[in-house]
C-alpha cells in the first residue's frame, strides 16, 4: 500500500513538473456530483419513486462494472415494465427507456455478442427519436448520439461514412443548447482520443478538452461521465506513449468500476509491456 502510494505521488509531482498540455494537478481526475441530476440525463419529477431512480443507477453501475449480459438482462426487463406504473411524461418515460436499452446493448456489446448489442443501439435510438418529437431537447440528442456511435463501430463502412460525422455535429448541437453540457465535451474529446489520425483522432487535444472540462465543472460528474473522462484521458496518453499516466489514469478509472472489462484490458496491456 505504501509503495502504490508513493508510486501514484510521484506520477501527480511528474504531471505537475511537465509542460503544457498536461492535466493539472488541482483538476487531477475530477470527482462525483454530490446530487446526481437524473439516470436519463435530466431531471425526474419529484414523484417519481426513489427506489425507480436508484434501480436506474444501479443498471448503470452494474453495466460499467462488468455484470453478466443475462443478469442486466432480467434486471433492465423489470426496468421497463416498470415504468409503465410510474409517474412519467412520456418525453420522461421514452428517454429512461432509451438508457435502458443503451445500457442492456452496452453489455451484450461487452460479451461479444454483436447482433443483440445492435438491436438493443438500435431500440435505443428509436426510444430516443419519441422523447423528441415535440422538439429537440439536451437529453434526447444525446440519447441519441451514444447509440449511434456505437453503431458507428459494430456496422459497416458504409454506415460509419453515412453518420459518423453527425456524432460531432450533434454534440456541438447540445452545446448550443446547454453550453458545457459534459456529455456532449466527453464526445467530442471521445472522438480524438480513440480513432486513428486518418479518421480525426488527435489525442492532444483530446487531453486539452478534458483537461478544460475538469477545471471548469466544480460540482462535479455523475459517475459514468466521470468513468469516461478518466477513460478517455488514459487513452489518450496511452496513444502518446506515455504508458506510466496512462497506467495512472486507468487505475483511477478503475477506482469507479474496479470490474470495467476496458479498463482492466488496457491496463493489462501496459502492465505486460512494462515487465523486463
Amino acid at each position: 500500500m505504501i509503495g502504490s502510494m508513493f508510486r501514484r505521488l510521484s506520477l501527480v509531482l511528474a504531471i505537475v513538473s511537465l509542460g503544457a498540455g498536461q492535466i493539472p494537478a488541482q483538476a487531477l481526475t475530477g470527482r462525483l456530483a454530490l446530487s446526481p441530476r437524473s439516470p436519463a440525463g435530466r431531471p425526474l419529477s419529484a414523484e417519481t419513486d426513489p427506489r425507480f431512480v436508484a434501480s436506474l443507477y444501479a443498471l448503470r453501475d452494474a453495466v460499467y462494472d462488468g455484470a453478466q449480459p443475462g443478469e442486466v438482462e432480467k434486471t433492465a426487463q423489470s426496468l421497463i415494465e416498470a415504468t409503465k406504473i410510474q409517474a412519467l411524461g412520456e418525453t420522461d418515460r421514452f428517454l429512461i427507456l432509451a438508457r435502458i436499452e443503451y445500457l442492456l446493448a452496452r453489455s451484450w456489446n461487452e460479451a461479444g455478442d454483436k447482433k443483440k448489442a445492435i438491436l438493443h443501439f438500435e431500440a435505443a435510438m428509436d426510444n430516443s427519436l419519441l422523447s423528441m418529437e415535440s422538439g429537440e431537447h439536451p437529453a434526447g440528442i444525446m440519447a441519441l448520439t451514444k447509440p449511434l456511435s456505437e453503431l458507428c463501430l459494430l456496422k459497416n463502412m458504409g454506415f460509419l461514412i453515412a453518420n459518423g460525422p453527425k456524432i460531432s455535429r450533434n454534440a456541438k448541437k447540445i452545446l448550443d443548447m446547454d453550453a458545457g453540457h459534459p456529455g456532449a465535451l466527453i464526445i467530442l474529446a471521445n472522438a480524438k482520443a480513440y480513432p486513428p489520425a486518418i479518421f480525426g483522432g488527435n489525442p492532444k487535444e483530446a487531453m486539452e478538452e478534458m483537461e478544460t472540462l475538469l477545471k471548469a465543472r466544480d460540482e462535479g460528474f455523475e459517475k459514468d461521465d466521470l468513468f469516461d473522462i478518466r477513460t478517455c484521458v488514459a487513452t489518450a496518453l496511452l496513444k502518446l506513449d506515455r504508458e506510466d499516466e496512462a497506467r495512472f489514469w486507468f487505475e483511477a478509472a478503475l477506482e469507479l468500476y474496479p470490474g470495467n472489462k476496458y479498463a482492466l484490458a488496457e491496463l493489462a496491456k501496459i502492465k505486460t509491456r512494462a515487465k523486463p
